[in-house]
């Protein structure tokens, strides 16, 4: 029958999302969990069983009310694309890429939400180090420019400050030499 059609289609479908490296999961639009990817098991640590019928701000929001303001946008705007703080089971913080798309029912009305996460709490990690060393190494630059111009600016005075001790031949006035090397 057609039903039975369908509903084989649908669990080929999601065979497919399964194999996803990205955490994909839908909600409602009142943040409960209809569907949980594998991918969203490995990145949040949640079962598909522990996470189906939890709201999204229970389990992974760091800020529920920014949680909350981001379905109002998408409501307005139909998607939304960017960088956000999520939560794992474990208490462990991880940054993900997310994508979120608004899905309408055949009417046009807001049914749920499709959301794609991608964790890059490593790539942001090395973009930190990576600036950190251009960092270190613009004030090595630094440190080294600065020494050569001192050591430009002294080198004439090291020079030549012997040659004033043995060109003054006066005791008095090569006292206020005593630093300069006999």
């Amino acid at each position: 029958t057609k039903r039975v059609k369908a509903e084989a289609h649908n669990r080929e479908q999601a065979a497919l999302l399964d194999n996803a490296n990205d955490a994909i999961y839908v909600t409602a639009l009142d943040s409960t969990i209809l569907y949980w990817n594998r991918g969203a098991e490995r990145t949040y640590g949640w079962t598909s069983a522990e996470a189906v019928n939890r709201k999204t701000t229970e389990l992974l929001a760091v800020d529920p009310a920014a949680a909350v303001a981001l379905i109002e946008v998408l409501l307005k705007k139909g998607s939304w694309s960017g960088e956000r703080w999520r939560i794992t089971k474990d208490g462990r913080k991880v940054e993900v890429f997310s994508r979120l798309t608004l899905v309408r029912d055949e009417q046009g009305q807001p049914r749920s939400i499709f959301s794609i996460n991608t964790d890059i709490t490593e790539k942001k990690q090395l973009e930190a180090q990576f600036l950190r060393a251009q960092r270190l190494e613009s004030i090595g630059a630094l440190a080294s420019g600065i020494a050569h111009d001192l050591n430009n600016v002294l080198a004439p005075i090291i020079i030549g400050a012997p040659l004033l001790r043995e060109m003054i031949k006066d005791q008095t006035r090569s006292r206020n030499l005593p630093l300069v090397p006999k």
